[in-house]
């Protein structure tokens, strides 16, 4: 059967993705209840299923009119390579919901020529950060 792409929030397993989240170094201390906010606030929210089993992920927090942050995209190890991940990343950008988006921001330590394909680049002297 073919990996399913959806943005059926009502299909997000917590349980499913938290495991999900453990083979990522970046999202190691999430948490249940921190996960379930998240998700209430991001919009479209993308998942990837291979029958039963939560194998991608991804979700957006939006305007809807201008600007789109992508944020958590993340395949399971055992499914990487199969272009799941670039199936996420092209779901969103296509998503009905962010058609008039024109700018759409992302995060990456080390992914980079991977968003690159998408037509995403580098823009150092734009980034500021604030950690608290």
């Amino acid at each position: 059967m073919p990996i399913e792409i959806t943005d059926d929030r009502a299909r997000v397993d917590v349980r499913q993705l938290l495991e999900l989240y453990k083979t990522a170094w970046w999202a190691l201390e999430r948490s249940g209840e921190g996960v379930e906010r998240a998700l209430q606030y991001s919009h479209p929210v993308v998942t990837a299923w291979d029958e039963g089993t939560l194998v991608g992920f991804t979700r957006v927090i939006s305007d809807r009119t201008y600007r789109a942050t992508i944020w958590d995209v993340i395949v399971r190890p055992s499914h990487q390579g199969r272009g799941i991940g670039a199936r996420l990343v092209q779901y969103v950008l296509d998503h009905p919901d962010l058609a008039t988006v024109t700018s759409f921001l992302l995060l990456t330590k080390d992914k980079h020529g991977f968003y690159e394909r998408f037509g995403f680049r580098s823009e150092r002297d734009m980034a500021m950060l604030l950690r608290r």
